[in-house]
């Protein structure tokens, strides 16, 4: 379902630690999201943001689908924790100023909080791609005004 809804709304984090500007498609399984390059990106560079970020614009696109999910049940978002990262690979340094990222995520497994996401991220002629493992503790509640 294609949707446009900014991804702070779904994510326990706050400015600076904002990585990610839109989810734009959400599936039972995945979902996209969009982000602009700009400067006043925490980490950004003169030569662009640093791609050595795109783990956190993948943990941050995941928590962004688990966040939009859970608040159809009525949840505020949940923290989860990145636990690992295989198969990335960088083929570039730097994602450069005013381009515009699309980051896709996709649920390979789920249960009792542990899941792995496939991760995409379209840059130019380039995907970055690599296996995130996450962990959203079960029956555990928190909130933005508490993090």
């Amino acid at each position: 379902m294609n949707i446009l809804e900014k991804a702070i709304e779904y994510i326990p984090h706050q400015a600076p630690m904002v990585f990610i500007d839109d989810l734009i498609e959400i599936s039972e399984y995945g979902a996209v999201a969009r982000l602009n390059i700009r400067s006043e990106l925490l980490f950004c560079e003169i030569e662009g943001l640093p791609t050595w970020t795109s783990i956190e614009l993948m943990a941050q696109t995941i928590s962004a689908y688990s966040g939009w999910k859970g608040q159809q049940q009525g949840h505020t978002p949940r923290i989860g924790f990145l636990l690992g990262t295989r198969k990335l690979n960088l083929p570039i340094p730097f994602f450069e100023m005013g381009r515009v990222l699309l980051i896709r995520v996709e649920q390979q497994y789920l249960h009792e909080g542990l899941g792995q996401f496939a991760c995409e991220i379209e840059y130019k002629n380039h995907k970055i791609s690599a296996l995130l493992s996450v962990y959203e503790p079960t029956g555990y509640q928190d909130n933005k005004e508490n993090l």
